[in-house]
């Protein structure tokens, strides 16, 4: 069997061949008669083929632990009709939860976590998060935020209906592994309101910002009728439209005069003759 060797600038005392594992994977390192070579190894001919597989050993998340989770989806589901999350922690011998400051919308939810945002003495082992109305399933946005966590990953849905769904996965290394729901966690039968300090940390995102609106030049120019809802004109956009106004009459013999009388505002007094 060949030597294995980190990638590196010690690659080149190495004795060859050898396998080089790389941040994007394994490669075959070798010198031979048309030099050295460095391949990446898809797979290697004489050994026998693996498996991705994950041998789970936490027990299931209790149903009191579960309550309380999904008593807490309920709540801001029926305050903001929102998403939110919770972390999943392991604490001595068994399970537990934390709630992080949450910025949620309908259709996301976002948080940043550091160290010492963890109670002392826990570790992360993943994460809970609803899906408000819709149905539990891991989303490809959920599943990219997930592959960063190795862990257990559950996601509550249907919080509009009374049986709600649910939905379960373990992550290692960015691979997820569908197990059977029910041998990752225990259903709740009741839900348990949560405590105030958990929903103050749940923070209403803020809406898309609205796409710009067309400028009222660009609806003279459209020949649309100007509404209330357009952005506010400037003189010069009146200046434009008057002086495109004026080239149409003189084409059609004809010769614009007009006035501009100030109606309101304090920077203009009385009416002033333009022609």
């Amino acid at each position: 069997m060949f030597p294995i060797l980190e990638a590196g600038p010690s690659l080149e005392r190495a004795s060859l061949p050898a396998f080089v594992v790389a941040r994007d994977g394994l490669y075959l390192r070798k010198r031979s008669l048309l030099g050295l070579s460095q391949t990446k190894v898809g797979r290697v001919a004489h050994l026998p083929e693996g498996r991705e597989f994950v041998d789970y050993a936490l027990p299931r998340v209790p149903s009191d632990l579960m309550a309380r989770a999904v008593g807490f989806f309920r709540a801001v589901y029926r305050l903001h009709k929102t998403e939110a999350a919770i972390l999943l922690l392991w604490r001595d011998t068994g399970f537990d939860l934390a709630v992080p400051v949450q910025k949620v919308s309908s259709v996301s939810v976002r948080f940043d976590l550091s160290d010492g945002d963890l109670p002392a003495g826990s570790r992360l082992v993943g994460s809970m998060h609803s899906h408000g109305g819709y149905s539990a399933y891991a989303s490809s946005i959920d599943e990219d935020d997930e592959a960063e966590l190795d862990g257990l990953h559950v996601v509550v849905g249907d919080l509009d209906r009374r049986r709600l769904g649910y939905s379960a996965a373990i992550v290692v290394d960015g691979i997820r592994f569908h197990l059977k729901t029910g041998s990752l966690i225990e259903r709740p039968r009741r839900f348990a309101e949560p405590p105030d300090e958990w929903l103050r940390r749940v923070k209403l995102a803020p809406p898309p910002r609205p796409k710009g609106k067309p400028s009222i030049a660009e609806y003279v120019a459209r020949g649309f009728k100007p509404s209330d809802e357009i952005s506010k004109p400037s003189r010069r956009e009146l200046d434009d439209a008057i002086e495109k106004a004026s080239k149409l009459a003189t084409a059609l013999g004809y010769r614009l005069s007009h006035w501009l009388v100030s109606v309101s505002g304090p920077s203009e007094k009385g009416g002033a003759a333009d022609g």
